[in-house]
C-alpha cells in the first residue's frame, strides 16, 4: 500500500494537481443550490457539489489514511 500513498504524494506535488484543485474550488464557488429552478436542477447541482467536495478533499483523505496506516505499523 505504500506505493499507493507514494504515488499519490507525487501527484499532489505536480502543477497539474494544483491547477485541478483550483478549478474545483472555482467550480464550487459558483455552484449555488439556491438558484435552481426545479427539483431536477437542485438534485443535479447537489450531486455535482458532492462530487466536487469529494475531489477537493481527496488529498487530505489520502494523507489521513497514510497516517493511519503508519500508526498501525508501529
Amino acid at each position: 500500500m505504500s506505493d499507493y500513498f507514494e504515488d499519490a504524494r507525487t501527484m499532489f506535488l505536480t502543477d497539474g494537481w494544483r491547477t485541478f484543485q483550483e478549478e474545483i474550488e472555482e467550480a464550487m464557488s459558483v455552484l449555488t443550490l439556491e438558484h435552481c429552478d426545479s427539483t431536477e436542477e437542485f438534485w443535479q447541482a447537489r450531486g455535482r457539489l458532492s462530487a466536487l467536495r469529494q475531489f477537493s478533499g481527496y488529498e487530505n483523505s489520502i494523507m489521513a489514511a497514510e497516517e493511519l496506516e503508519d500508526a498501525r505499523d508501529l
